[in-house]
């Protein structure tokens, strides 16, 4: 049977808790922004579906020049907080510093939005107000994906090393995101994760790398709800690394805790994709995009969300693979597995 916290904890939390947590991870980080390069940026776009301008946070290492493909995180905030706050917590800059990531924190959409894990619409416990759209739940993880999309076509990013890392909300929205969208992620991070669905979904990421965290006297994200989802990812097989932090609560053993964020940085560093380039030669299709547009080509690798397909007389395209019609997302789907399997 599929482990949902709510059902060992939220149903019966007292809001006294919520209150706390809320203040903890969303009241204590109020700093000023600095801008450039190794400076954290506010920054924004225009989210053409929720028609508003939507903020985001940005980290790029005074290291970066545009010469080489650097490691991208995308970073996830908890409930009632937002990505300025969670883009500061203790040690996440600094590494990213040392080690040469960028890092992306997206708003996903409000600070209640789950990033998709509670479904398409705003209805349940601590999730979407009154004021909120409808379809909260998929504006906030659409949210996530442009942010991303945005950062991948400013900087160079490695798309062999792009990783996922959040807390409470943003933990159970990294374990969602990893299952429903594992072929683009080289390793996540959850820490504290609060899930509200079933964990049928790690079998739809058994090949993605997770590091785990909890502190051992949480009262929000009950360590024993933890526990069980690291013992399904062990019985499956996962590449899982569990730290249980002693003693350690849901806020401050997460937000001012620089020694367990090197430790997830270290395990990033230890993971990298296997690009599937080169792995097999497939005969010429004709692949087209969503617009109508058509092309005799063969497919030559797939890489996270891109796929690179030779045309008859040798040039490449790189494309993204949601932009092509849904036979061809087939297609590449079971090209791809077809390659893991071999």
């Amino acid at each position: 049977m599929g482990i949902g916290l709510s059902r060992f904890h939220f149903r019966h939390c007292h809001w006294a808790r919520v209150l706390t947590f809320m203040l903890v991870t969303g009241c204590l980080f109020f700093t000023t922004d600095s801008r450039g390069r190794g400076g954290i940026e506010r920054r924004s776009y225009f989210f053409e579906e929720a028609k508003k301008d939507m903020d985001y946070a940005l980290y790029v290492p005074e290291s970066y020049d545009g010469s080489e493909k650097v490691p991208l995180i995308v970073l996830l905030h908890g409930l009632g907080s937002n990505p300025h706050q969670v883009i500061r917590y203790a040690g996440v800059t600094d590494e990213a510093e040392k080690r040469g990531y960028i890092i992306a924190a997206p708003y996903g959409y409000n600070e209640r939005g789950w990033y998709g894990s509670r479904g398409k619409g705003k209805e349940g416990l601590l999730f979407g107000e009154g004021g909120d759209p409808e379809n909260l739940g998929e504006l906030s993880e659409k949210d996530v994906f442009n942010v991303m999309r945005i950062v991948r076509k400013e900087f160079k990013v490695d798309e062999n090393r792009i990783y996922l890392m959040g807390h409470s909300m943003g933990g159970g929205g990294t374990i969602y995101l990893g299952g429903t969208h594992s072929s683009i992620w080289a390793g996540i991070a959850p820490m504290a994760p609060a899930v509200f669905f079933e964990s049928s979904i790690l079998k739809k990421m058994k090949k993605v790398p997770v590091h785990i965290v909890t502190g051992e006297l949480d009262l929000l994200v009950p360590v024993g709800s933890v526990r069980r989802w690291v013992k399904e990812m062990e019985e499956l097989g996962m590449d899982c690394e569990y730290n249980e932090i002693r003693g350690g609560d849901h806020a401050s053993s997460i937000t001012n805790n620089p020694k367990m964020i090197a430790q997830i940085y270290d395990f990033f560093d230890m993971h990298k994709k296997r690009s599937n380039a080169h792995l097999g030669v497939t005969p010429f299709r004709i692949f087209s995009n969503k617009s109508g547009k058509s092309i005799k080509a063969r497919t030559d690798s797939v890489t996270g969300d891109k796929v690179t397909i030779i045309r008859d007389d040798g040039r490449k395209f790189t494309l993204l693979i949601d932009s092509l019609s849904e036979e061809d997302q087939k297609f590449l789907k079971d090209w791809r597995a077809n390659i893991i399997k071999n």
